[in-house]
């Protein structure tokens, strides 16, 4: 049976740990899947063991008949991640076994700067040494990027088939952000705003994860959270705040409409489903506005199941199946 091996943060708190997991978990039909970690939270030294060790085990895996993959699956976000990544591919193509670089970052464009910068070029001639292939989350950035790279695969964002809807009733309106503490994640954005439509719904309550204080009582602040944890508030709250600067495909939104759950996202957010309201980045008054008008009105549950159904593990699973397949076996 062929195997595939993920490579990156899959042991590191966010979104792309969970997309890892999630195909590590829900492999393609006759795959089976690995996780290889590079990467911790902690000092820079810390981040150089974790990238050293997983430089030394993939050299291992590579020399074992055994544990060899048939394809190494990188997930890289831009700068150091990819720097890091660049390696991996490297090695992966000495010991002849095809890559996949899979750009998560939605900065990667503004990280390349132009189709001629050196960084750019640099990029390029890296993918093509080691013959990888280039896959990202959306048609949109599939648009942006293969001006600076060439040919490009997309494949969605997974989504466990495990987040659905709750039973419970919601009897207050709960706004939510789940995200790391970064300013691009707009925490104190959303704090203005839910401020100011408390003046209309004064019950109203916000949950943040990735901060851990708070100086409201309205304001839970509950760091970061388990998966269990994260499916309770995903089925509890009333409308997920995506306030962030950029995204490449925010998992935790499909995850949202996955659960039924109203979406009001910045207009700097690319690749998601329709039924994701938008408000324009930072513009405290049309995001007061949306968050009272979806409040009043009732969610089309059906459309948001309906529109999360393409991300589904399983379906999102045999779009890699193919691909690796047609890496593996080219025509």
């Amino acid at each position: 049976m062929p195997k595939v091996l993920h490579i990156g943060p899959c042991d590191t708190p966010g979104g792309m740990a969970n997309v890892m997991r999630t195909l590590a978990e829900y492999p393609p039909e006759g795959w089976e899947a690995e996780l290889l970690s590079s990467h911790t939270v902690g000092s820079p030294w810390a981040k150089w063991k974790a990238y050293r060790r997983a430089r030394k085990e993939l050299i291992r895996r590579c020399r074992s008949a055994e544990e060899r993959p048939d394809v190494v699956h990188l997930h890289t976000a831009a700068d150091w991640s990819w720097r890091r990544k660049r390696r991996f591919a490297q090695m992966a193509h000495k010991a002849g076994i095809p890559n996949i670089v899979h750009i998560h970052s939605g900065k990667f464009d503004s990280w390349l700067g132009t189709p001629n910068s050196r960084r750019c070029k640099a990029m390029c001639i890296d993918l093509k040494k080691r013959k990888s292939h280039t896959v990202v989350l959306s048609s949109y950035w599939r648009s942006k990027l293969e001006t600076y790279l060439g040919r490009i695969s997309v494949v969605n964002n997974p989504v466990s088939p495990h987040l659905q809807p709750g039973n419970s009733q919601v009897n207050h309106p709960h706004m939510l952000l789940m995200g790391r503490n970064d300013p691009v994640k707009g925490h104190q954005f959303a704090s203005k705003v839910c401020e100011q439509v408390r003046e209309t719904f004064p019950e109203l309550r916000l949950t943040m994860t990735g901060i851990s204080s708070t100086s409201h009582d309205w304001i839970s602040a509950v760091g970061w959270v388990s998966e269990s944890k994260k499916l309770d508030l995903l089925q509890s709250a009333t409308i997920l705040m995506l306030p962030s600067a950029f995204e490449g495909q925010p998992l935790v939104a499909i995850e949202a409409l996955s659960c039924g759950l109203p979406v009001l996202a910045s207009d700097r957010v690319h690749g998601l489903p329709s039924a994701v309201n938008v408000a324009a980045f930072q513009d405290v008054g049309m995001w007061v506005d949306k968050v009272i008008q979806m409040l009043t009105e009732l969610p089309n549950s059906e459309l948001l199941l309906e529109q999360a159904k393409p991300y589904s593990a399983p379906l999102i699973s045999e779009k890699w199946g193919l691909l690796y397949a047609s890496i593996l076996f080219p025509n």
